[in-house]
This record gives C-alpha cells, structure tokens and sequence, in this order.
C-alpha cells in the first residue's frame, strides 16, 4: 500500500551519488541507464537520484517496474508506481510476470523471473547498465544468510557492485548506504512509496531475519563489509578460479564441461568448494548453487574415487577417462513454448535465443523422436559424437512436431530459407573473465 511521508533531513546529495556513481563506471559520456523500480523507498530514493544524476550529464533513463501477479493488488501498485515515475518525468513500462508460478520457492522464482524481464527489457532497449537499489541492510542480510548456510569467503563478501551479463551489466551503486538515508532521501523530496507486505512475511526466509532483529532491537552485530573489501575478496577468488578453470575445464558450446582428474589437486579447501559451485551453476542453470554442504560431500566422494558419478545442482556429473563429464540432467526441462516474437528470449536459464522467422514457432527440448528427424535431413550429425544425454538438453525449434532448427547445430533453418537463430550462454563460467558474476548466485536477493 503506498506510505505518505513527511519532509526531513536532506538524505544523500548530489556530490554523493555523483562518487557512488564513479566507483560502479565507467559510463558513456551522455549515459543510458535503465533501473528497477518496485515501488519501495529503496528504489525511489534510487530513482531520484538518478533522474538527476543522468540529466545533469544529457543522458536518459528508463524505469521498470516488475508486476509479479502474486497478490491482488500487486497490479494496482504498479500503476502507482508508474504515475509517480511520469511525474517525475522518466520513462517508464511495466512488466508483467505471465504464465505459471512456482508452488515452491516462490520468492526465488519471483526474483528469477524479475531479473529475467528486467534484464530483456534493458536489452531490448539497448541499454547497458541496469541499475538495483540493493542497499547496505540488504547486504548484510545477505551475508547473515550465507553464513547461517555455510558459504565460504566469496559468499561472505556478499553482493558485488558490478556484475557483469551477457550485453548487459548490473549495478548497484547504493550497498554502501544504509536505509536509513534512502528514507530520509524519500522524505526530503516528498515523495511517497510502496510497502510490500511480503518484506515481512514470516515464511521467507529473509523476512523471518528482519523480524528477528525487529524483536532483539539491534542489529546482532552484523556489520556489513566495505565494498573494497567484499569486491577484493571476490576479485582475487575469481581470478584463482579463472586460472584453474582455463587450465583443467574444457567448456562445450553445447553447455556442458570436460573437468580433467588434475582439477582436484589444484583446489584447496577454499577454491575447491567455490570452483565447484561455480561449475555446477554455470552448467545447470540454477538460479542458487547448491549447498555447501553438498558440494563438500560431492569433492570427497570425487576424491575418493575417481569413478563416481552423481546429480547435484541440475546436473549430472559422469566419469570419463582421465576425469569427468558435467551435464546438464536431461529432465525438469521447460515445457514446449510458442514464441510470440524473434526474440530475444531465454531458455532453461542456460542460453539467449533470437534470430529471423522465429515467431510462431515451438522451442522445446531436443528430444530422441526431434533428433531421428533431424537426423534424416542431416545425417552427418550423427558423427559429431554429441553424448545424448547432452543433446536431450539443447532447444530445438519446431512446427507442429516437425522440427525446423537446432540452433547450437545450423544458425540455419533445416527447411526454411528465411529462418536462422543464434544462441548464446546466459551464465557465465569461470574461464571467463568477468567481473565478479561467477562465483556465487549474485543474483539471489534480487
């Protein structure tokens, strides 16, 4: 429901964000941001302040806004969020979550699908930077979170400021911020926001950590890291991984891995655990890694005998001569889906899909009776040697059950000339040397 605020203390200047802004850059000289805007006083103080920030440099800003359709009045809200964001005269669209909900997990689903339409969006716009209100409470929470789950050092450096995606990078330029001064930014310009109810729900797991401290009266204790610190601790455990993936892990185009057996020797007690995480989210897609409880189980069993095989985290992980093959496991895949434009559009929270002649079309999993009918128009696939349990993982395009493309196979139509489909990796993987988006689920408050 929206909160009328009084007036109070000026929040954060100008000069402020301008230094917030520097350290999530470099920017073009007249910048095109794009930003999450869910209508709390996080993402309208964030609002504000870019407005200016942006104008001030002959630039333009774009403001989204997630409908989740998960409470009834989650529609009407967005509406007012949308008069508030015209009022202040930025762009702005709402984007509704169709399609079914998750019976389970229903807030990591929420936040899957909301980086999902927030970041094709930005993209569709052609926009490179998508900016989040991720603040420092919320980095803190964070890190209680993890630590209460396990994580090692990376996951306890908590969320980075800049993580990069395939043409797109996030940034979060207020986690050194306390919410408080997000408030009082809110209150000074006199503007308004939304409170979602669900922040206190107590069958989430982050809400019932709110409600805690709520009931203690402080802060436990916990003291969030200075973003220097986390970034440095992230930055030189992403830099180890990088050099152990290049050396012992052959990455497939078709998303699946080659670990050579000498990996293990090559991790200790630290990047073992965080090297694995990272190579099983990458494959599976997962919007977590799996716990570390389980990965630290897997590495033993993969230590002690170098014919295990095991599922874990989406994937299937298969001996082979001289190491392991990590799959993705050939089940729970998404269900068929008529494509409604050329896209982009994501699939299996694996690849980015768009092309030509695409709309109208099927994309599904490339199942056995799909692939024998590829097979009779491309019989020389049948010499790639692709495992099958990594071609029932790809997407396929289809009409009326006759397939037309295999996009990781031909850009090309099988049938139609005027049809080609290019695909890329959505996650990316350690050999890779992006800035901090590898090692944990960065994405996992948003």
């Amino acid at each position: 429901m929206p909160v009328s605020v009084p007036s109070g203390a000026a929040g954060i200047t100008a000069g402020g964000f301008a230094r917030l802004m520097a350290a999530v850059g470099p920017f073009e000289p007249t910048p095109h941001i794009a930003i999450g805007v869910s209508g709390g006083a996080d993402s309208m103080a964030l609002l504000l302040l870019l407005r200016d920030w942006v104008r001030a440099r002959g630039g333009r800003l774009l403001a989204l806004t997630v409908d989740h359709c998960l409470r009834a009045e989650s529609t009407v809200e967005a509406q007012q969020v949308g008069r508030w964001v015209s009022a202040l005269g930025v762009e702005h669209q709402v984007l509704p979550w169709v399609g079914p909900k998750p019976s389970a997990g229903i807030q990591a689903g929420a936040r899957a699908a909301r980086l999902d339409l927030l970041a094709g969006a930005a993209t569709a716009a052609g926009i490179l930077h998508l900016a989040l209100a991720h603040h420092a409470d919320d980095q803190a929470e964070t890190r209680l979170l993890r630590q209460e789950r396990g994580s090692g050092a990376a996951g306890l450096a908590g969320m980075p400021a800049i993580r990069e995606m395939p043409g797109l990078r996030i940034i979060r330029p207020l986690l050194p911020v306390p919410k408080a001064a997000l408030l009082e930014t809110c209150r000074h310009a006199g503007q308004s926001w939304v409170e979602d109810p669900s922040n206190y729900d107590p069958r989430f797991a982050r809400a019932r950590l709110r409600l805690d401290k709520a009931g203690r009266g402080a802060d436990r204790g916990d003291v969030p890291a200075e973003r220097g610190q986390g970034d440095a601790v992230r930055a030189h455990l992403d830099a180890i991984l990088a050099q152990i993936a290049a050396s012992h892990v052959r990455f497939q185009a078709e998303g699946w891995a080659l670990i050579d057996g000498a990996l293990l020797e090559s991790c200790d007690a630290e990047t073992g655990p965080a090297m694995m995480s990272a190579l099983l989210r990458a494959v599976g897609g997962a919007p977590y890694p799996p716990s570390p409880a389980s990965v630290l189980r897997l590495l033993q069993r993969m230590l002690t005998d170098r014919r295990t095989g095991a599922t874990l985290g989406g994937c299937r992980l298969e001996a082979i001569a001289g190491g392991w093959r990590l799959m993705r496991e050939d089940r729970n895949l998404p269900a068929p889906h008529l494509l409604e434009s050329d896209g982009p559009v994501t699939w299996d929270n694996r690849f980015r899909l768009s092309g030509k002649g695409l709309a109208g079309l099927c994309l599904q999993a490339l199942d056995d009776v799909l692939w024998r009918r590829a097979l009779a128009r491309r019989p020389a696939w049948e010499r790639l040697g692709l495992p099958a349990s990594v071609r029932r993982t790809l997407p396929a395009l289809t009409e009326h059950g006759q397939i037309h493309a295999i996009p990781h196979l031909s850009c090309k139509g099988l049938e139609r000339a005027d049809l080609s489909c290019h695909v890329f990796p959505l996650v990316s993987v350690p050999a890779i040397a992006a800035r901090f988006a590898v090692v944990m689920a960065a994405d996992d408050i948003i």
